[in-house]
């Protein structure tokens, strides 16, 4: 039986909701794990309705700082974006717009991923396991997710 997977996030891709769709389906494949993987839109109905079920909302890292009070340097954020300092560990599998990723982006967002709990929102991307969150807000490692999928 498969696992049922949800990657939540936004359209078009960011770097990081791209990224974290790439690795899970590598997995999938290089493991030989049946996955059923959906991507949805945070705001396509069936994700709102999962992330009320849990007590929350779903949104981006925006929402998380509009909600928190939470004074963002986006530019800071977008120039990571497009010249981004280093590449993750598996840089030469990556293709498309998920190569501008780096964990500096991850890094630069991190006040809004600390309070998107306390805030009630699910933060894209946002992976989804059998019904069950299992992470929220930045890109999980390839050994995060090898665990949680397998």
């Amino acid at each position: 039986m498969s696992k049922e997977v949800w990657i939540i996030g936004v359209d078009p891709p960011c770097p990081r909701c791209d990224l974290t769709r790439q690795r899970v389906e590598r997995i999938s494949k290089a493991m030989c794990v049946p996955l059923d993987i959906r991507h949805m839109i945070y705001s396509d109905l069936k994700a709102q309705a999962f992330a009320k079920s849990v007590g929350k909302e779903t949104g981006t890292a925006k929402h998380v700082a509009v909600k928190a009070g939470i004074n963002m340097d986006w530019d800071h954020v977008h120039a990571v974006v497009k010249n981004p300092p280093s590449r993750p560990e598996d840089f030469d599998k990556i293709v498309g717009i998920a190569r501008q990723w780096s964990p500096e982006m991850d890094e630069a967002i991190r006040p809004c991923q600390e309070k998107a709990d306390s805030v009630g929102i699910l933060m894209t991307p946002i992976l989804v396991v059998d019904r069950h969150v299992k992470h929220h807000g930045s890109v999980p490692s390839l050994a995060q997710l090898q665990v949680w999928l397998t």
